[in-house]
């Protein structure tokens, strides 16, 4: 048979060992491809979830100002021990827990705040935290998607390898839905 194909064992060789060097290369090639797409998925999601994240603190920077120009006219000590716990490098779970606690503070803090005579001081700073809060809502729906996007595309099968050689892990999705309701 060989002897159909080849003149000689010596071509067979030869011609054997290029076809295992372009194999070789074709898989290596795929295999840094992968890598490459999964770490571009990767870096799109967080650099989203950062943004997220810097919303938040900027509805908590708004919150810890409202407190101080309460000043204790309205009790925010439930709110300030919910600001206090914000810690920007928590995982995605944990912020969605710190959120929704924050959320519940403040819509706490507005119902009591409503009935008192400076609440139109306080409004705007209100106000500030609701816009935040709807652009949060568009940006973490497309953190969502980037995330989900990312892990669909890590359980594929040569991303699958190469996902666990290189330690990737599912990202986790926000879980403050409800808190993004909105108020006027």
């Amino acid at each position: 048979m060989v002897r159909r194909y080849f003149p000689n064992l010596r071509s067979f060789i030869v011609s054997m060992v290029v076809i295992l060097i372009l194999l070789t290369m074709a898989v290596v090639i795929t295999d840094q491809n992968n890598v490459r797409r999964l770490h571009r998925y990767l870096r799109a999601a967080e650099t989203v979830r950062e943004a997220c994240y810097s919303l938040i603190e900027q509805r908590l920077a708004y919150a810890k100002a409202l407190v101080r120009i309460i000043d204790g006219q309205v009790d925010t000590g439930d709110l300030e021990e919910a600001i206090l716990q914000w810690n920007p490098n928590a995982p995605v779970d944990e912020v969605s827990a710190l959120y929704r606690a924050l959320d519940d503070e403040l819509s706490l803090l507005q119902r009591k705040a409503v009935e008192h005579e400076s609440y139109r001081d306080w409004s705007p700073y209100f106000d500030q935290m609701y816009l935040l809060e709807l652009e949060l809502a568009d940006i973490s729906a497309q953190y969502q998607q980037r995330a989900m996007y990312f892990n669909a595309q890590k359980g594929g099968f040569p991303a699958l390898l190469v996902a666990k050689r290189h330690n990737l892990e599912d990202l986790l999705l926000f879980d403050f839905g409800s808190a993004l309701k909105g108020r006027p």
